[in-house]
């Protein structure tokens, strides 16, 4: 699929129109003037049309097939609403065979290049479906789009560049999530990540156990020992600026299965651990995005794979490691097991260099009892850093709420016979997790955490993406890479 853009007016050719509608009901004075009024015939007949509610003309070879999509008030539109526009008008387009799309934007309020990346990302989020393994085609059926051209006056090159970058690393991430356990292993992560990085032109090493054990990360291995899976930490470096060090390390949560170990969940619902390594997955696509767009910048990225999953060799509650930082920890929970990974690959991370730390996880159900589905929890220190980490997250579409972490709450999770523990009680629940991780960041470092535990699944349609994994946080990880450029 590629994006061009050009003037509205040379718009007119491509097989499909998608045109936003106000509630104004007024058709955007650049089209054409057969497709106008058919825009303005639909506005009058429908009225102001809800909210990325979708109706749809199919004309003559002239007019094509005209899709108009509800924008709402025209003074709230934003980057977010583009994007979702966008991504609704191409998902009404699944059982046709269309093949050239045109998409209007409304650049009045945003500018023309945020219309046009926003518009772009939206149509790719839409060109990605969660049936990947049923057996039928036709169950699976995207159109077979050849190109997107975006209606602007202006030029708009580096905006669709970025756009087509960002919107493919999100349906990365969004396509590893989604496979089943049996066939996204530690391992399976592991070659994804290396074709992904010859792709992207960015190094990748993969550390297996033998290394990780040389380096003391017995925290991270401790979740490994129940699974006949070998765990892969997988390492990826993007050095954009070169010289030494990093301005950015990224941390994944890379729980392929999560059965809970030991203490093992629940039934009802253990099928969607298969996607407790969304956070791994969105740190190795954001890389791939980093890669292809080069900013001046150097990114260190690590995901910490395996498997939590009981059996003779399992790690038992009340087990006692020691992790790469040195601080001992007290298992009183194995299903607290993301923070014992992600503690060893926050340590990593600062030990090559990084300077500033963001970790990605589905850490806490308790996040998504705080949140709901709609935010991501973000926590950090110190607080100048977890607001430009917000308001870049915000500007790049992901919405990230700022959650305490103070010394009440790391002084909850110290140990009566190690250091720290991985299960402190159940209030604060999300909070205290990420207590446990802020042991392991050495003074001086910029860190924050994300916990996506709410936002990394769907269980419905929604206008920018069909049910099921949604991706979130890669577009701010990319964000923050290009922020920190020098």
């Amino acid at each position: 699929m590629k994006f061009r853009s050009v003037r509205p007016a040379d718009a007119a050719s491509a097989e499909v129109t998608i045109v936003p509608l106000f509630d104004d009901k007024q058709a955007p004075r650049t089209l054409p003037r057969g497709k106008r009024a058919i825009v303005e015939r639909l506005a009058a007949e429908r009225g102001a049309s809800t909210l990325y509610n979708v109706f749809t003309h199919v004309g003559g070879d002239r007019e094509g097939r005209v899709v108009v999509v509800g924008a709402g008030k025209r003074a709230d539109y934003d980057a977010e609403r583009a994007r979702n526009i966008a991504s609704a008008g191409i998902k009404s387009l699944w059982k046709t065979d269309a093949k050239t799309v045109a998409i209007h934007v409304d650049a009045t309020s945003i500018g023309e290049a945020r219309a046009a990346q926003a518009a772009v990302e939206g149509a790719h989020f839409a060109m990605w479906r969660p049936e990947a393994h049923r057996s039928k085609p036709e169950d699976r059926r995207l159109p077979p789009l050849a190109t997107v051209t975006i209606a602007v006056e202006g030029n708009v090159r580096d905006a669709l560049r970025r756009g087509d970058a960002v919107g493919q690393a999100v349906n990365t991430a969004r396509r590893m999530a989604n496979e089943p356990a049996n066939k996204m292993t530690p391992t399976m992560v592991a070659d994804e990540a290396r074709a992904l990085a010859k792709a992207a032109g960015i190094d990748i090493e993969v550390l297996d156990r033998k290394k990780c054990e040389s380096l003391g990360m017995f925290s991270y291995l401790s979740v490994a020992q129940g699974s006949h899976q070998p765990p892969q930490f997988i390492v990826l470096r993007y050095r954009g600026r070169g010289g030494k060090g990093y301005d950015l390390g990224l941390v994944g949560k890379g729980i392929t299965f999560d059965s809970g170990g030991i203490s093992i969940k629940p039934a009802e619902g253990m099928h969607h651990m298969k996607a407790d390594m969304t956070g791994a997955a969105s740190v190795i696509a954001a890389m791939t995005a980093i890669g292809t767009l080069k900013p001046k910048v150097n990114v260190i990225a690590v995901a910490p794979c395996t498997e939590n999953l009981p059996g003779g060799g399992a790690t038992k509650p009340g087990d006692v490691f020691t992790s790469m930082s040195g601080k001992t920890v007290e298992v009183i929970n194995t299903d607290a097991e993301g923070r014992l990974v992600l503690v060893d690959g926050i340590s990593y991370v600062q030990r090559e260099g990084a300077t500033r730390v963001v970790d990605v996880a589905t850490l806490t159900g308790a996040i998504a009892i705080a949140l709901g589905n709609h935010f991501s929890g973000l926590f950090g220190k110190p607080e100048s850093f977890v607001e430009d980490v917000r308001r870049v997250g915000a500007d790049a579409g992901d919405r990230l709420w700022p959650m305490p972490l103070t010394d009440e709450y790391r002084n909850e999770i110290k140990s009566d016979i190690a250091d720290i523990t991985n299960s402190a009680g159940r209030e604060g629940g999300a909070i205290k997790a990420a207590a446990f991780l802020d042991a392991a960041v050495e003074p001086g470092t910029e860190w924050a955490h994300l916990d996506i535990a709410g936002t990394f699944w769907s269980d419905k349609d929604r206008s920018q993406a069909p049910k099921g994994p949604q991706g979130p946080s890669v577009r701010t990880l990319v964000a923050l890479a290009e922020r920190y450029a020098r």
